[in-house]
């Protein structure tokens, strides 16, 4: 999972689908994704680079659907803001209450310099978890039970088999050539210049928790305000 400032550029979304792809050397089988014009790169990427793959299947490799309609993904969603994501909503919306987010260029911008960092550890950690908590056995025979991480790692435990098909380099090059990837930069690039300026000036250090960034967003927002 990804902390950035966008979920909706195709471009984006697709650059995460190919460092997937690179990292783990091959494509998936199948790829759901809702119809939001989100995952246009996705899907296109994914029927390309499966485009000559024959596996005797005769499937689609891209499904569309509703994503209310898919309850593992819904089970997932609901198990991140319980875990982790739901502390950051309310945070953020106690500032907004006490007028201290407007939601305008500004204090995103700060923000987002402030937290993105914070929230992308999380979400790492969030996902460290899930991979290695235990799915129950289940009366339904068609769930499997185990830990994730080891499901995925040694499939042949589970009597099924990896399901990751090859990609060749030329084409995830391709479509790399079509992606946008993820700027190191958290916000934009003048409010992070200034912001960097500011605690080098008042010694200030990069926040380590949740409560020193937003330490942190409070001191920084006022001194760039002020200054307006």
């Amino acid at each position: 999972m990804n902390a950035f400032t966008t979920s909706s550029d195709p471009k984006i979304v697709g650059g995460y689908y190919i460092e997937a792809v690179e990292k783990l050397g091959g494509c998936p089988r199948i790829v759901r994704g809702d119809k939001g014009t989100e995952n246009v790169k996705v899907r296109d990427f994914q029927r390309f680079v499966r485009r000559n793959i024959q596996d005797g299947s005769a499937i689609d490799s891209y499904i569309e659907g509703a994503s209310t309609a898919n309850q593992r993904i819904e089970s997932w969603w609901g198990f991140l803001r319980r875990e982790s994501m739901e502390f950051y909503i309310c945070m953020f919306t106690d500032l907004k209450n006490r007028g201290l987010f407007n939601g305008a260029f500004l204090d995103k911008s700060v923000l987002q310099f402030c937290f993105m960092g914070i929230i992308q550890d999380e979400l790492d950690e969030t996902t460290c978890v899930w991979d290695s908590h235990v799915i129950r056995p289940s009366k339904n025979d068609r769930v499997p039970s185990g830990r994730p991480k080891v499901m995925y790692m040694f499939p042949e435990l589970y009597t099924t088999e990896d399901c990751i098909s090859p990609v060749e380099g030329a084409d995830a090059q391709l479509c790399r050539s079509n992606c946008t990837f993820r700027s190191a930069v958290p916000c934009d690039t003048d409010i992070y210049n200034i912001c960097n300026l500011l605690m080098m000036e008042s010694q200030l250090n990069l926040p380590a928790d949740s409560y020193q960034a937003l330490d942190l967003y409070l001191d920084l927002r006022n001194t760039i305000r002020s200054s307006l």
